[in-house]
């Protein structure tokens, strides 16, 4: 379902602009021939990328009122990523369109025809649209360079995280200068269209979305504050689990969300699922894996006491579900949120059966004992897949272990490749999208 939502929320952002964009046209628009055809697609492509544009940098402020509809913040950067790219290859159309036609006629390619002439505006003062058009263009020009830079080390993976939210902190930047150029430059009888007011909402909520992000405001009026209260390496795995006591409000969490944490160093803050209940007790426990350069660094450089700032909880990976019992996979430190769900389990109890997967490489015993122990309580199956032994998880595997497996709902976290692979086969083998669950877990 939550694959459904986003790809039908993306395809209605994308195909909603580019029909109030047709909407827009005055009639024969596209066949007034070719000069005055490319500069209604100039239009259309640059309105399609600052739209586009808009809508991302809107859910990189992170309204939480768009979680449920969504299906999580988690989900939100899936989109928001979509939303980028989409950005990008309008925004590169647009630039195509307006240098095309120059390039055409130095490489001789083939012949353009001329310019219709048309009357010059007679200078009567200053004229903002008129005076600044020309700025306008080449910073938007420059500005465009600068998405395509930014947009690139985003998807390098091996760009280091720290230095990925530092070169993304631009973005807002470059999205002021692009809705600066477009603001001048745009045929102004676009806003009196029906694109016009939606297009002006489009930048004003884009404006302060990034103003905000500016003035490092996301997220602040969800910000708790503490210290660090107790830390446990796992050798076997290298997993720690970080304990904060909290020191101001926190508005309590359900197991399987997340929040933002800052450890009050010089890495921004890092997304981290929350592995404890929330008892009223100002507890907060964080396990994580040394997957990257940080996380590997936090069992040398954390200590007791150290400041830290939270911000949350986000997500809506809830364990709510239609079907009669549930299967629950986690991949490698994946497993953290269904820690959560057993602690949560051993207070309240459980109404359905359910199977826990525990798929990892490094087998810890002490990481492993309280898992076993909590399931053991809670009356859960839990099922260990040593891959170093038993090789990969797989449906076959699942299948075996539980033959009912389709008349569960299944929630999954873990690597996206792993997760792919199970939903496709599961989905493939009739189970109904609606009752897979996964978590999102790359965050860029």
């Amino acid at each position: 379902m939550q694959f459904t939502r986003l790809t039908a929320t993306f395809a209605l952002v994308v195909l909603g602009l580019a029909a109030l964009w047709a909407l827009s046209l005055a009639p024969g628009a596209l066949s007034q021939g070719f000069w005055a055809t490319r500069t209604t697609l100039v239009y259309g492509t640059g309105v399609m990328a600052l739209g586009l544009m808009s809508v991302g940098i809107i859910l990189a402020a992170r309204p939480v009122w768009f979680e449920t509809p969504l299906g999580g913040l988690d989900k939100f950067y899936r989109l928001h990523k979509w939303l980028g790219l989409s950005a990008l290859g309008f925004a590169l159309a647009h630039w195509v369109l307006r240098k095309g036609p120059s390039w055409i006629t130095e490489l001789g390619l083939f012949a353009i025809p001329p310019k219709p002439p048309h009357a010059k505006d007679v200078p009567t003062g200053f004229d903002v649209f008129r005076d600044l058009r020309d700025f306008a263009a080449e910073i938007g020009e420059w500005a465009l360079y600068l998405l395509v830079a930014l947009v690139a080390l985003a998807l390098w993976k091996r760009f280091p995280y720290k230095y990925f939210f530092k070169t993304h902190r631009l973005m807002p930047m470059v999205y002021l200068v692009l809705v600066f150029h477009a603001f001048i430059l745009i045929d102004r009888s676009y806003w009196t269209q029906p694109l016009g007011p939606v297009l002006a909402l489009l930048l004003a909520a884009g404006t302060l979305a990034a103003l905000i992000a500016l003035f490092r405001k996301i997220g602040s009026g969800r910000q708790a504050s503490g210290k660090i209260a107790t830390l446990r390496l796992y050798e076997g795995n290298q997993v720690l689990d970080v304990g904060v006591r909290l020191e101001t409000a926190w508005r309590g969490h359900e197991a399987g969300q997340f929040a933002f944490v800052n450890f009050d160093d010089i890495e921004d803050a890092h997304p981290f699922t929350i592995s404890s209940t929330w008892q009223n007790d100002g507890m907060l426990l964080f396990t994580i894996k040394g997957l990257g350069d940080y996380t590997r660094s936090l069992a040398g450089s954390l200590r007791l006491g150290q400041g830290v700032v939270v911000e949350g909880p986000y997500g809506r990976f809830d364990f709510h579900g239609d079907a009669g019992r549930q299967i629950w996979i986690g991949g490698g430190v994946g497993v953290t949120p269904f820690i959560a769900r057993l602690r949560d389990l051993a207070r309240v109890g459980r109404s359905e059966p359910v199977d826990l997967f525990y798929a990892t490489n490094v087998p810890d015993t002490a990481f492993i004992a309280p898992i076993r122990q909590l399931a053991l309580q809670t009356g859960i199956s839990f099922h260990l897949v040593d891959g170093s032994q038993d090789g990969r998880l797989t449906l076959e595997s699942l299948a075996a272990t539980v033959p009912d497996w389709k008349q569960a709902d299944i929630w999954f976290c873990g690597p996206s490749g792993f997760g792919d692979a199970m939903r496709g086969a599961m989905i493939a083998q009739g189970l109904p999208k609606a009752r897979f669950h996964q978590e999102l877990f790359e965050m860029r």
